[in-house]
């Protein structure tokens, strides 16, 4: 038998991140290619554009319909004999609902070895995101799974009747088409209209919205609210259980919607936290780092056992300085008589990381205040300084330090270049889903978000900056500043928009 590689068949549960189990996160971390059915669950694949296993949608496309099963079952055994380590993401869990069944029949069928990975069950996730229990021990102790858009499919193999007996909760899923079916099937059992009912789309993400009404209302509520597509009905007792249960769309920024503009090395913190608050967080997108021409760079580094003073804007200028370090034959022992200072702790650490400890770091990315700190030194004037940045800063760096007596080489290494195609994409975003709050957290994140956004929507929108620096960029731009902390400080600022929005409950996510 000629070598083959694996198939993973790995349950994606609804596709949120968090929720994806660690064998299948292991999994993707080394597989060779990951084909995928749902655009959500491009998030899950790690790697971008540029990098990481292969990819193979075959989901939906406007134009061209969808692969047929054979044909996604085709590509998994081409692959697989290729010497793959193949991913094939399953919305919720592979056998449940039948989802993954047909799939992996063809597998064995093709003697294509393969594993199945569970993944957390859409219905359980749907239920728990929307405070509605499925078992009780007062209530019931069945619970009923059943796919719409499968039941459509049979047609009158669905016995809702027989269903509705049984005394379950009942939980399906794409449930717009049938639930007539299910409607007159639960009457036809004797079960009055008045039993709960839920609809509920876009569940665990901050677009969540959840519907309560009766069997014999929720039809008319789910055409009310305009759910169209991919709506999960809950009906049973349990469903009660959500004024004392509901937890998720009950948090403090729930339906308020901000666009988060960081700077390039800033933490994640502010905007993983205001996700855990309920807000819909919009990352701006940052630019592309382009390389600039290091002639001159290799030419500093020959020489660089004559400057006193090592000065880098940015874990990227170390990245690029150390490469050509490394490629000059030279390494840390080269550095040895030079005292170093460097923009922000990101910086701080990508220098630590090859051995090298910082005489002077600046806490965030303001090059600035790094030129003041310098200029108070005794050990400054008459000193030979090599500054390695962007094109952005590298002038105004020099001519700052040289008025406080030093002799500085500016070298600027890499330029950030804007994506305007990803920019295009952004607009259309908040142009749609129009932003409750901006939140810059430095004064190059707030450059990065006017240049992004647009004048179209940054003028109608207040914001949030971590600083007054910051502010002030926002404010030239004409945008109204509503939120500074008392200092620059993280939890302040989160506390200050948890407190001004923690009240709001808007419908721009409905």
């Amino acid at each position: 038998m000629a070598a083959q590689g694996i198939v993973f068949v790995v349950g994606a549960g609804p596709d949120l991140p968090g929720l994806l189990t660690v064998r299948g996160r292991e999994l993707l971390a080394t597989a060779d290619a990951v084909v995928y059915d749902r655009r959500a669950q491009r998030k899950l694949i790690p790697g971008g554009v540029a990098g990481g296993p292969e990819r193979y949608y075959v989901g939906s496309r406007a134009k061209g319909g969808r692969p047929s099963s054979a044909d996604v079952a085709q590509l998994l055994v081409t692959l697989a004999r290729q010497e793959m380590r193949v991913v094939y993401l399953v919305h919720g869990d592979p056998l449940a609902l039948g989802s993954g069944s047909e799939l992996v029949t063809a597998l064995h069928d093709a003697s294509v070895e393969f594993e199945i990975i569970p993944g957390v069950p859409v219905g359980n996730a749907v239920a728990t995101y929307s405070g509605i229990p499925l078992l009780s021990p007062t209530m019931t102790s069945a619970t009923i799974y059943a796919s719409g858009r499968t039941a459509a499919r049979g047609g009158a193999d669905t016995d809702w009747a027989a269903i509705a007996k049984i005394g379950a909760t009942l939980v399906v899923s794409d449930a717009t088409a049938v639930l007539p079916a299910i409607i007159t099937g639960f009457a036809v059992a004797g079960v009055p209209g008045e039993i709960p009912a839920a609809a509920i789309v876009h569940a665990g993400r901050a677009s969540q919205r959840v519907i309560i009404a009766t069997l014999g209302t929720i039809s008319d509520e789910i055409a009310r609210a305009g759910l169209l597509r991919s709506v999960t009905v809950v009906i049973g007792w349990t469903v009660l259980l959500r004024d004392e249960l509901a937890w998720f769309d009950n948090r403090p920024l729930f339906g308020v919607r901000i666009a988060f503009a960081r700077s390039r090395y800033g933490s994640r913190a502010v905007a993983d936290r205001l996700n855990e608050l309920g807000a819909a967080v919009i990352e701006i997108p940052l630019p592309r780092i382009t390389r600039l021409d290091l002639t001159q760079l290799r030419e500093e580094i020959d020489r660089i056992a004559d400057y006193e003073w090592l000065v880098f804007a940015s874990p990227d200028a170390v990245n690029i300085f150390w490469e050509h370090l490394i490629l000059g034959g030279k390494d840390t022992r080269s550095l040895s008589n030079a005292k170093v200072a460097c923009i922000e702790p990101a910086t701080a650490a990508a220098l630590l990381d090859r051995g090298i400890t910082v005489d002077v770091v600046q806490d965030r990315f303001d090059p600035v205040a790094l030129t003041d700190a310098l200029s108070e030194r005794s050990d400054i004037p008459g000193a030979s300084m090599l500054y390695v940045a962007d094109d952005a800063t590298a002038e105004s760096f020099a001519r700052d330090l040289e008025q406080a007596g030093a002799t500085v080489t500016s070298l600027a290494v890499y330029r950030e270049v804007p994506n305007e195609k990803t920019y295009a994409r952004l607009r259309r975003v908040l142009g749609e889903r129009h932003s409750s709050l901006v939140v810059a957290m430095s004064p190059a994140a707030a450059e990065e978000y006017v240049r992004a956004a647009g004048e179209h929507v940054i003028s109608s929108v207040p914001a949030a900056a971590y600083d007054d620096a910051t502010a002030q960029v926002l404010r030239d731009a004409g945008i109204d500043v509503t939120i500074t902390p008392a200092k620059p400080n993280a939890d302040l600022l989160i506390e200050v928009i948890r407190s001004k929005f923690g009240t709001a409950r808007q419908d721009t996510l409905s």
